[in-house]
């Protein structure tokens, strides 16, 4: 692939993309559709299972801060190669068990696999195309990686009626992310740069701990990531976990309609997240935008939560406009504007990061209150859970949403148009 040939950056897009997609899927459809099979095949309850799956949570949040240093110093055909081979292995490790810290170990393994995804997707835009083109392009990187959930949920529900079906389902999944590896090896390539740029990089290179030192002291850097932290809560909480199981008992409706239900989140975020990006270039301003979104993303939630509609049909619709508001994280596009291009990979991780906190904080907390809220009945020797207990632990996700509105008020706005920071 040579580096005048037009389509090789698109190509690289693209199949960044897809490992994207290819990770929610993994962290996504899995646990939302397959908790109950999860629960009684490692013989846990609601508590262990969001701890569980909060393992992935744990390990990609914590990686993001060192695979954007990462990122932005080695070979990414390399890192693009190992950690989607390192994903697929993660889920061999989860089916070959029926240990749950086994298990724990094969979820942190795709969770680390998974970190430098979307990473290296900005990293593809940063490095190939112009800083114009990279609102649109990574609001269609987030929609790509939200059709994740909306077209592996209904598949991996459909494929597993049977709970004997699970386990051929994600070794299937497993062998396409090998196969992935494979094309990352033969697709991606380094951006070769001219002596004269080499040479202008080389005295602008920002060292590793002026890097660190410039994130961590940063107010603009923590404000974007505490606000994609928390307009993020409802896909982490409901769309990665437990939407599925409030869904089927707040509306009384089987696995698949719930499974569909809950699906609106991402079909929301498909919808949303470009047209956020597109109202940001209306607007002349990322800021405003961000403030429409997480307000939206309150007030639907709200209804969802406190139950103002039993109708199925008022919930889908509900559920599409909380996943359409939170396509406002318009936080990652916005850093790099605000900050050297040459430390946009370590920026944007530290705010995946804690985005990322999001499902490590909200997935056991909504557990162990669900559990604490449960009032002892039993079935088939597990505990059953009501339509209360739900609603009672999701209301921690609005206090997240209401607190990222006072937070979305001190971002510092730019306009898309501007160029990146040097």
């Amino acid at each position: 692939m040579s580096q005048n040939n037009k389509a090789a950056p698109q190509i690289m897009w693209i199949l960044t993309m897809i490992l994207f997609f290819y990770q929610f899927v993994a962290r996504s459809s899995f646990p939302t559709v397959l908790a109950d099979q999860f629960m009684q095949h490692f013989h846990i309850d609601a508590t262990g299972m969001g701890v569980l799956a909060s393992c992935y949570y744990w390990v990609y949040t914590f990686m993001q801060v060192p695979s954007g240093v990462i990122i932005d110093r080695v070979s990414t055909r390399m890192i693009s190669t190992i950690c989607t081979a390192v994903c697929a292995g993660g889920v061999l490790v989860f089916i070959a068990t029926s240990n749950y810290v086994i298990a724990g170990i094969g979820q942190m393994m795709i969770g680390f696999g998974s970190s430098f995804a979307f990473l290296l997707n900005l990293k593809i835009l940063s490095s190939w195309f112009p800083a114009n083109q990279i609102p649109m392009k990574c609001s269609y990187t987030i929609a790509v990686g939200c059709m994740g959930p909306v077209v592996g949920g209904p598949l991996v529900s459909l494929a597993t009626v049977g709970n004997s079906d699970w386990m051929d389902v994600m070794l299937a999944f497993a062998g396409i992310g090998l196969i992935l590896s494979a094309l990352m090896w033969m697709v991606i390539k380094d951006k070769n740069e001219t002596p004269e740029a080499q040479k202008k990089g080389e005295k602008a290179a920002i060292s590793m701990k002026d890097t660190l030192k410039l994130i961590v002291t940063s107010k603009q850097v923590w404000i974007l990531a505490t606000f994609t932290m928390l307009i993020y809560a409802p896909l982490s909480a409901l769309g990665d976990l437990w939407g599925v199981a409030f869904i089927k008992k707040a509306y009384d409706v089987e696995t698949m309609t719930a499974t569909l239900m809950n699906n609106m989140l991402y079909v929301g975020m498909v919808i949303g997240s470009p047209a956020f990006a597109r109202l940001a270039v209306a607007w002349n301003s990322y800021k405003k935008p961000m403030i429409l979104g997480m307000a939206t993303a309150t007030v639907s939630l709200g209804m969802i939560i406190f139950g103002v509609s039993r109708s199925i049909e008022i919930a889908f619709i509900l559920f599409f406009l909380t996943g359409f508001a939170c396509g406002a994280q318009l936080s990652y596009p916005l850093a790099l504007v605000l900050f050297p291009k040459e430390i946009g990979g370590s920026v944007t991780g530290f705010i995946n990061m804690l985005a990322m906190l999001s499902g490590v904080i909200l997935m056991p907390l909504i557990g162990w209150i669900v559990n604490l809220s449960w009032d002892g009945t039993m079935e088939n020797g597990m505990k059953v859970y009501g339509d209360w207990d739900f609603r009672v632990g999701l209301t921690s996700v609005l206090l997240f949403l209401l607190a990222g509105i006072c937070i979305s008020m001190m971002v510092k706005d730019r306009s898309p148009s501007e160029e990146r920071a040097e």
